[in-house]
């Protein structure tokens, strides 16, 4: 589905501002684009990386590089 997501939107999109569309199919249109936005936002919020889980991440990787140079001399 991930590879379909990107035109689908598009054509959404494209819908919406086309002027030559019927208004109920750009309506349609329009409600959809609002219910992926909801998806994609509900997504991003349950599985957001807190900054302090980024500040955590860069320093195990950091220590882990250093480790991983200590072992090669």
């Amino acid at each position: 589905m991930a590879d379909k997501l990107g035109p689908y939107i598009t054509k959404l999109m494209t819908t919406v501002i086309d002027t030559k569309e019927d208004d109920f199919v750009r309506s349609l249109a329009v409600e959809e684009l609002k219910r992926l936005n909801v998806d994609i936002e509900e997504f991003l919020r349950s599985n957001a990386v807190t900054k302090e889980e980024e500040e955590d991440s860069k320093v195990s990787e950091k220590q882990l590089l250093q480790e991983e140079e200590k072992d090669d001399k």
